[in-house]
């Protein structure tokens, strides 16, 4: 993990002596202005039509033209009841069981977070799987913490890439169980975002279709969980933080808190926000041209990349004040270059879908964590935060126990 801090330094000091976009690499532009980031993903995204389908592929004729807008506007339309009052509930009740299983006994913090939060968000994105299935997808979720998490580079053999490539196959296949049987009625509909494609289906095709809610699963597999870890590893580390947290908290009643959590625990959302500000994952994320385009006097062409950093955009001295000072208190002002800077959920079009269901699962954590439940480190002074694809708490043990 070690690389990845030594790249992200690298990356600050080209920043301060070359601006915020340059070549990082022959085939790479570095885009490290928030504004240019717009821009740079406004053109590279300006044709956002999914391949055809593979059925029109293999017969070498054109499908009728889909557009991942279509696709986005369902899922959107499912998110709002997903993010309402109803799936919150619903969510916290998971977390709550997820954390049970959990309690009672000493274990790594870190990979605990990363489980409860992938768990709980499964059924918001498939719902009602059988048994076999479910395990399917959980299989495929827990080989990608494993990548996300580990210390060292996880296995690369020609074995180790078959192997991962088999589990996603399996998942891949459950996907498409259970969307063609929503489709022919063999099972039930659902309140989740799988069922926001069924009704696509005709003009998706049931591969683009798997691939659509494959990519979610996959979305849900890290970040979430690893934002969750920052958010524990700062809540146990600033008890004075803590304990204003908890007195929020054991204030609102739990309607309240499900029908808007920010709104309900204001001072909550700001710690949660500034974690998120200091440890929005990814690290860094590459993002393949599309179509060739111009930017100022690069020009990027197919089979090249663009590199761009929340990271470094969140810890840029000239959009934050003392931006390595952790301040929840920095959001209590109105700033709208900080707004301009503040992209924890990525940036148009490719934007989190999930956002507002993001912030409010954090802060569900904080009450479950503040209210319910105790969490004990076994060495708190052992615990540091850590580079890797993304910033993540290591040497962070300790016991997870119910409130008296």
């Amino acid at each position: 993990m070690a690389e990845e801090a030594h790249i992200i330094e690298q990356l600050r000091a080209r920043i301060g002596t070359e601006g915020r976009t340059f070549w990082v690499a022959p085939d790479k532009f570095g885009v490290f202005d928030p504004q240019a980031v717009v821009e740079v993903n406004a053109k590279n995204f300006a044709n956002r039509m999914l391949p055809d389908k593979l059925s029109d592929v293999v017969r070498r004729r054109s499908g009728t033209p889909v557009s991942w807008d279509s696709v986005r506007a369902a899922f959107l339309g499912r998110m709002r009841h997903l993010a309402g009052a109803d799936g919150l509930a619903a969510l916290y009740d998971e977390m709550a069981r997820l954390i049970d299983e959990r309690s009672g006994r000493t274990i790594d913090l870190t990979w605990a977070a990363q489980e409860i939060f992938s768990q709980s968000l499964i059924p918001t994105v498939t719902a009602g799987l059988r048994p076999a299935d479910r395990r399917a997808v959980l299989r495929d979720q827990r080989m990608k913490l494993v990548k996300l998490l580990a210390a060292k580079p996880t296995d690369q053999s020609l074995a180790g890439r078959l192997r991962e490539a088999w589990i996603q196959i399996v998942a891949g296949s459950a996907i498409r169980r259970e969307l063609r049987a929503r489709a022919m009625k063999r099972a039930a509909r659902q309140s989740d975002l799988a069922d926001a494609v069924v009704d696509l289906l005709p003009a998706l095709g049931i591969d683009r279709a798997v691939d659509a809610v494959t990519t979610v699963l996959t979305a849900i597999a890290g970040p979430p969980g690893s934002v969750a870890a920052c958010l524990l590893f700062e809540l146990l580390r600033r008890p004075d933080w803590s304990a204003r947290i908890g007195q929020e908290l054991q204030a609102v009643e739990l309607a309240q808190l499900w029908a808007s959590p920010s709104r309900a625990a204001p001072l909550t959302y700001r710690f949660v926000k500034e974690c998120l500000r200091m440890w929005s994952p990814p690290l860094l994320m590459t993002r393949p041209v599309r179509t060739k385009f111009s930017y100022g006097e690069a020009v990027l062409d197919l089979g090249q990349s663009y590199l761009l950093s929340p990271y470094l955009i969140h810890h840029d001295p000239t959009i934050w004040q003392d931006p390595e000072r952790f301040d929840p208190d920095r959001w209590l002002a109105s700033d709208e270059a900080a707004a301009a800077g503040y992209v924890p959920f990525g940036w148009a079009p490719r934007g989190c879908i999930g956002a507002n269901l993001g912030l409010s699962q954090l802060i569900l954590f904080c009450h479950l964590i503040n209210t319910r439940y105790r969490v004990d480190p076994a060495a708190p002074d052992r615990a540091v935060m850590a580079f890797g694809a993304v910033a993540i708490p290591e040497n962070f043990r300790g016991a997870i126990t119910r409130r008296a």
